[in-house]
């Protein structure tokens, strides 16, 4: 139980268990709402609720008055291990169920198609959809899950956490 006395790691855990729990259930409803970006973007209320609790029991406990990197750490630490739970899940259950990934691809080409029928503008943009549309044609036949862009969007990601933990100590700082 050491663990649960460092405030970043107990609400990552609980975070990332939470986060894989609500993917889990939308998965189990249908592959179509795991995959549904607004229901995606929905669970950054997981992690920021997750986030500004450690944060905050982290100044009740050491005080909002001190040096803003140390404040910015434990959301940082709690948006990271959330996030490595979320890419690990998304990345087991791609392996596990081939049908998912040929849905994103059928997905993604039915987005590239309607790009070319509503137009472009631009020859040179529709001459890149159409090629996107035949590679995805060629993954389709055999979709497989690589981990590179999985590592890639986490790192990406890891961005975006650092954002919003800068904006979680500011608020804690200014509301002391």
């Amino acid at each position: 139980m050491t663990a649960f006395k460092n405030t970043s790691l107990r609400y990552g855990l609980l975070g990332g268990v939470a986060v894989v729990f609500y993917f889990a259930l939308l998965y189990t409803i249908g592959p179509q709402h795991f995959l549904n970006p607004w229901l995606q973007w929905a669970s950054m209320g997981l992690y920021l609720l997750f986030m500004y609790r450690a944060a905050k029991e982290d100044c009740a406990q050491y005080g909002a008055n001190r040096d803003f990197r140390a404040i910015l750490r434990i959301p940082f630490i709690v948006f990271i291990l959330i996030n490595l739970f979320y890419w690990l899940f998304y990345y087991g259950l791609h392996l596990a169920d081939i049908e998912l990934i040929r849905l994103e691809l059928l997905t993604e080409k039915q987005a590239c198609q309607t790009q070319i029928d509503d137009g472009t503008g631009d020859p040179q943009v529709t001459y890149q959809l159409r090629e996107r549309i035949n590679e995805i044609e060629i993954a389709l036949q055999q979709p497989v899950q690589p981990l590179g862009p999985v590592i890639t969007r986490m790192a990406m990601g890891a961005i975006g956490g650092f954002a919003l933990s800068a904006g979680i100590a500011a608020i804690l700082r200014t509301s002391d």
